[in-house]
């Protein structure tokens, strides 16, 4: 077993198990029922972490939540063809009147 990451939001680091799970990746959340213990075990031991079950998993582990920091490159906005609103890039429907955006944005 090996430590990913570490991080003072359980919920955030459940999202992180989440999307290492959906990649195939067995992984578990220590510390996440320590929060109670603040001021009698030390802030940095109460952390939640999270844990690849496999140490070959690390590396692509490491990878994929490296990618989800990055920012995906922004897209360029569309003019719907259904009623001739723009709409930013990263929505492949019209928010106005729900047309599909048919240029691939």
């Amino acid at each position: 077993m090996k430590r990913v990451t570490t991080d003072d939001s359980l919920p955030y680091v459940g999202l992180l198990k989440n999307v290492l799970e959906q990649s195939g990746i067995a992984c578990v959340i220590k510390n996440d029922q320590l929060s109670g213990g603040l001021g009698e075990i030390p802030f940095l031991e109460c952390l939640p972490e999270l844990w690849v079950l496999e140490d070959q998993d690390l590396a692509r582990a490491t990878t994929l939540l490296k990618n989800l920091e990055e920012p995906s490159g922004i897209t360029a906005q569309w003019r719907c063809a259904g009623c001739g609103e723009l709409n930013d890039g990263q929505f492949a429907a019209c928010w106005h009147c729900g047309t599909a955006d048919t240029h691939g944005g």
